[in-house]
């Protein structure tokens, strides 16, 4: 069961945003990811560029930072406030540093399918993305990473009490396991940022953690789990993110253009990753040992899971938006 941030990956996906280091364009666009650059995401990245710099001659060119080398998303989202950058491809979490609702879309058993993901997000995307405006920045593209599975080694994990004693991974600044752990007691979980899993992995520190089987792949921790989760509770997220005084100095015409061109290939990405990650959970499924739940473990899992949602709305996030995310997925 999945309960966890959004993490690394919404930066590949969401963006659609792409790099070209040898054109020069009079408008160059700066934006920083944690994707790798020749990660499967990758490619959409360069098409993207391509594309925008053919449709405006190369009046607007886009350069991208990747590997995180301009930090986590932190310090990217730090350095767009500061205007050292122009945009960044940001997961779920990172979104929050700007606009902290935008984790209702998150919350652990509720959106859990695509098409619950898409009705609320449709819903919502205008409350949503005004809540970035009001920031000062733009939402140019919304994007998916995959449905999150519950991966370990050495074990299964089949009900709530299953993870006491053991070393889950925490994604730093998320603020839905605390919340879980806490409610299932004697968990002591390992805050960490992307990059620092497959070490942690690799030494035995942590043994279990949560995310899209086509992330784990790219990022190598799957070759250190041997259990994964048939069941997800959580379909992963992220966005782009520009600093709309950036488009502004933009001619009318180009403007729109760059984000028609950004929105256009960000839905064909996202469709895209999805059978990517569906694909990437079957080859998964084949090599690691599937857990798949009773109706009474399930059971189990929602329960705790409806408890933790209740709490989320007293206090973390906004009641009545909580309430209006719950409604929009027919659950109670």
């Amino acid at each position: 069961m999945k309960w966890t941030r959004v993490w690394v990956l919404a930066a590949l996906i969401c963006a659609g945003l792409g790099l070209s280091s040898e054109a020069s364009a009079t408008t160059e666009i700066k934006i920083a990811t944690l994707a790798p650059k020749n990660s499967a995401w990758g490619k959409f990245f360069v098409k993207l560029d391509k594309k925008i710099r053919q449709k405006t001659g190369d009046e607007v060119g886009l350069r991208v930072y990747y590997n995180g080398v301009q930090g986590d998303e932190g310090a990217m989202v730090s350095k767009l406030k500061t205007g050292q950058i122009d945009a960044a491809a940001l997961t779920s979490v990172g979104l929050s540093r700007i606009y902290k609702n935008v984790m209702v879309l998150q919350l652990p058993g509720v959106l859990d399918t695509w098409k619950l993901l898409d009705k609320a997000r449709k819903k919502m995307r205008k409350e949503l993305e005004g809540g970035f405006e009001k920031e000062g920045f733009t939402v140019v593209g919304w994007g998916d990473l995959g449905r999150v599975r519950l991966m370990s080694k050495g074990f299964a994990v089949r009900k709530p009490s299953d993870l006491q004693g053991k070393k889950p991974v925490a994604w730093r600044d998320e603020p839905m396991a605390p919340v879980i752990y806490g409610m299932i007691g004697q968990v002591t979980p390992t805050p960490l940022g992307p990059t620092e899993v497959l070490p942690n992995l690799r030494s035995g520190a942590v043994n279990v953690l949560s995310a899209p089987p086509l992330a784990a792949e790219q990022l190598q921790w799957t070759p250190q789990l041997d259990h994964i989760g048939a069941d997800s509770t959580v379909c992963a997220i992220g966005g782009t993110v520009i600093r709309t005084q950036t488009l502004e100095k933009m001619p009318e015409d180009t403007r729109k253009l760059v984000l028609k061109l950004q929105r256009r290939y960000g839905k064909r990405g996202a469709k895209k990753i999805r059978k990517l990650d569906d694909a990437a959970y079957t080859r998964l499924a084949k090599k690691m040992k599937v857990v798949k739940l009773t109706q009474a473990e399930r059971a189990e899992w929602e329960k705790l899971l409806r408890k933790a949602v209740t709490k989320l709305g007293q206090g973390t996030f906004p009641k009545e938006l909580v309430d209006r995310v719950v409604k929009i997925s027919g659950k109670k």
